[in-house]
């Protein structure tokens, strides 16, 4: 997984942006517009896009015709870079704008811009990465918390939390805590195994949060209990 830390970029939240919100465009409005709330109340965050239908495309080329190891990589990770893009148009927002490392995104959040990370390039040029299906833009979210030390780390998808059995209309299912290491041991949930486990490994706590229910992201950041599926390390609630 990723081994390799880099310089600290003063971000209060990074915020792993699902693919899934980008679907329903009001839904998607709503989440971009509540970001830009987030930031005009003082935080600097730094949003991670994730590539969803994209990556899965590729992933069911390669079931059926395997591609070489480096095809999958590059392709995967280019396809984060996608939705980025799109979070960033200025038909949405004026304050999201694509960056390739984490120097740009460091002078944007100074500026009160919300730089939307294109990771791609990073990716490609570092050797802190074993590349597998089992990494997606959740790990790599989660790998750039650690590395610019961001107190807080929102998943942001289009259900309440993690589900047992990914059975997310049964409200019985529904876990409100756990602990990283027990949340890499259930698999591929809302968040991919890799990110767990790396979470476990350094200790970086976070929260699964509905992004379709924007206010429960501006209540998190308030310190506030919302519903959602806290991701906890050493027991301890982020």
């Amino acid at each position: 997984m990723f081994t390799q830390s880099l310089p600290s970029c003063s971000f209060s939240i990074v915020v792993k942006f699902h693919g899934s919100l980008i679907h329903d465009p009001s839904v998607f409005r709503t989440a971009v517009a509540e970001l830009e709330r987030l930031v005009e109340r003082g935080h600097r965050i730094l949003v991670v896009p994730g590539g969803d239908l994209h990556d899965k495309a590729i992933e069911r080329v390669d079931n059926l015709h395997p591609l070489p190891s480096v095809t999958t990589r590059r392709g995967c990770a280019l396809v984060q870079d996608e939705p980025g893009y799109l979070l960033a148009n200025r038909a949405f927002s004026s304050k999201l704008v694509p960056s390739a490392t984490l120097s740009e995104c460091r002078s944007l959040a100074k500026v009160g811009k919300i730089p939307v990370l294109l990771a791609s390039r990073m990716l490609f040029t570092t050797n802190s990465a074993e590349w597998s299906w089992d990494i997606t833009s959740d790990a790599v979210a989660a790998w750039i918390a650690w590395v610019t030390n961001a107190p807080l780390l929102a998943i942001l998808t289009d259900i309440d939390g993690v589900y047992r059995n990914a059975a997310t209309h049964d409200p019985e299912a529904f876990i409100e805590e756990i602990d990283a290491h027990d949340l890499a041991e259930l698999g591929h949930a809302s968040v991919d195994a890799c990110a767990a486990h790396f979470m476990s490994l350094r200790g970086a706590a976070g929260v699964v949060i509905n992004g379709t229910l924007p206010n429960r992201l501006r209540d998190w950041t308030e310190g506030k209990h919302v519903r959602a599926t806290y991701i906890t390390t050493n027991g301890g609630v982020p």
